[in-house]
């Protein structure tokens, strides 16, 4: 006879207990070994499905009103499921925040690279130095997760290919097992792994309007986190510094010009423009540098500035640009290679970035 070891004993004590507890609540029906072996404990037989009501009963946790029925849960076993809920929460709760650290700590690392970048950028030129990163909705979808939290409570996780990283929190009035959740993670992700986020949230939309069978039990979850998708359309982001550096030292017949100049800066909506319209001319040309002088910005308040950008790339995929904007009378030479070897190193730092870990289920179904 096999034996089994003491802790995957109790595993199995305690999951048939909370299965009995729960589908009692259901039914208010008293439960029998078939319906444990059916449901609860798949593969194992019904004798030895009987022997541990038995001894649950035996230990206080379950009776039997009726000498030929099923058993139904006493007061201890309600305790038992209470507690067990209690750790189960405090548990949710605890890797909520270890997914919350980790992922703020990622973001912080992220964001402290763009910010040195640009920093660097300006202070080695002189002039100002910027770094973009183009609108999270043109990223390409590596996964979309849900993790169970708690009862009711989901957490749904984007990792796009340049290591970024989303969630949501969700509160629901229906509660889905770990297994329920790993399945629509894992249909939805053959579904979009690869497409932009735009185009996933196209698919993604199909399906739910068409009413698959898949969604059907979630169909309220799917379209909240499309929703919180398709927020992210504004979702670039731009780093500037050394604005000051040069405003030092500037003639009066260069002020009114360089004022211009800051306010579009500043602005933004108009400068991020030009630098999607650099970004895509970089990828249509295969490229990875421009230079721009004065009234080849095609801004007018740049009409004596130069302009030298970028691109930096996760894999083959350009995600963004970084570059300086100064004089035209600039040092050419020294600031292209400048601006080559700074967005060198911030692509290194981000394909080497990583994305959220992989360990990221929680809980049992």
């Amino acid at each position: 006879m096999r034996i089994l070891k003491p802790e995957i004993a109790k595993e199995r004590e305690d999951k048939l207990l909370r299965w009995v507890i729960e589908e009692f609540v259901d039914t208010r029906r008293p439960i029998g070994s078939e319906l444990i072996a059916k449901h609860a404990l798949k593969g194992i037989s019904s004798a030895t499905i009987r022997n541990i009501m038995k001894k649950l009963e035996d230990e206080g946790y379950l009776m039997q009103p009726h000498t030929s029925g099923g058993r139904v849960p006493t007061d201890k076993a309600y305790r038992f499921y209470v507690d067990y809920l209690s750790e189960a929460q405090k548990i949710a709760a605890q890797e909520k925040t270890r997914i919350q650290r980790e992922y703020d700590e990622r973001m912080a690392e992220l964001d402290k690279a763009m910010v040195q970048a640009s920093r660097m950028l300006a202070a080695l030129s002189h002039s100002a130095g910027f770094v973009y990163t183009s609108n999270i909705s043109e990223h390409t979808v590596t996964r979309l997760d849900f993790i169970p939290l708690a009862p009711g409570h989901i957490l749904a996780v984007l990792v796009t290919d340049t290591g970024t990283v989303k969630n949501w929190p969700f509160r629901t009035n229906y509660n889905l097992s770990a297994a329920r959740l790993r399945v629509l993670s894992n249909f939805i992700n053959e579904q979009i792994s690869g497409l932009t986020l735009k185009q996933a949230e196209r698919v993604l939309w199909q399906h739910v309007d068409n009413k698959h069978n898949e969604f059907n039990d979630v169909m309220d979850l799917a379209r909240r986190v499309l929703n919180e998708m398709g927020g992210q359309e504004n979702s670039a982001e731009l780093y500037l510094e050394g604005i000051g550096a040069m405003l030092a030292g500037i003639t009066d017949a260069d002020y009114e010009d360089m004022r211009q100049m800051v306010r579009v800066v500043e602005e933004r909506k108009k400068f991020t423009h030009l630098l999607e319209e650099k970004m895509q001319s970089l990828k249509d040309t295969g490229n990875r540098l421009s230079v721009s002088i004065g009234a080849e910005n095609q801004i007018k308040e740049f009409k004596n500035l130069s302009i030298i950008s970028s691109a930096y790339k996760v894999g083959d995929k350009t995600i963004g640009m970084l570059g300086i904007i100064g004089p035209k009378h600039m040092e050419y030479t020294r600031m292209i290679s400048l601006v080559n070897f700074i967005s060198g190193m911030l692509e290194h730092t981000i394909n080497n970035w990583g994305a959220l870990p992989e360990d990221t289920d929680s809980g049992e179904e």
